[in-house]
């Protein structure tokens, strides 16, 4: 095994981590965000609110800071590269529902722009702070 950890602390396995973190963080956010706020009934797009649409930006936004601060420590990386990967495959998912019905312009261009940002300030931080680098 080699110095830095071997396979296990691979860009892999940390992108792969790193996802998995920043889903479970979008689920967690999403649903105490329909606790706080509801929900409108399937197909009545009419119902949903500002705040619901808002709730859920807040949970992708977060998702993809933990996804790439969680990659880019659990790979020890010198680079922001990893954390960067994790949240563009989160912004992915959320690209494919931003897509799949309407949304509000404000949240699609929010949410372009505020993952991967948040996916790199997260990944800079982690790697400034923990590494030292």
């Amino acid at each position: 095994m080699s110095e830095n950890g071997g396979w296990i602390r691979s860009r892999w396995i940390g992108g792969i981590v790193g996802v998995f973190a920043g889903g479970i963080v979008i689920l967690l956010v999403e649903s105490a965000g329909h606790r706080l706020f509801g929900t409108a009934p399937p197909g009545d797009l009419s119902a949903v609110t500002g705040p619901m649409f808002a709730s859920v930006l807040v949970a992708w936004i977060l998702g993809a800071a933990v996804a790439g601060a969680l990659a880019t420590y659990w790979t020890r990386a010198s680079t922001r590269v990893t954390g960067a990967v994790a949240g563009l495959v989160l912004l992915a998912g959320s690209v494919a529902n931003l897509l799949a019905f309407p949304h509000p312009t404000w949240m699609a261009v929010a949410a372009v722009v505020g993952m991967p940002t948040a996916a790199l300030l997260a990944a800079s931080f982690t790697r400034r702070r923990a590494f030292g680098g």
